[in-house]
């Protein structure tokens, strides 16, 4: 995160990051609730990609904030595994 930040398109690395931001916080994406007593937080982590047009052109700065799902241990952090199919 660090380095993009610190690049010359910092400024939009940020404003995507925002954007993300608002995005989670308009779709409730989660809810703050008390952590259990000998648990530990899930931790997350940006993932920054630059989309372009057929010309290789930058169009779009997109930043996703996601979790560290696979630091979760089966049976102690969940009981069901969902996986989605076509």
């Amino acid at each position: 995160m660090k380095q993009a930040i610190d690049s010359d398109d910092g400024k939009l690395w940020k404003e995507a990051m925002l954007d993300e931001m608002v995005s989670l916080h308009k779709n409730e994406a989660w809810d703050l609730v008390e952590l259990s007593a000998g648990r530990k937080p899930i931790g997350n982590k940006w993932v920054f990609k630059k989309k372009t047009n057929l010309e290789g052109k930058v169009e779009k700065y997109k930043a996703r904030l996601v979790a560290k799902g696979y630091s979760q241990v089966s049976r102690i952090d969940f009981r069901d595994i969902f996986s989605p199919y076509a």
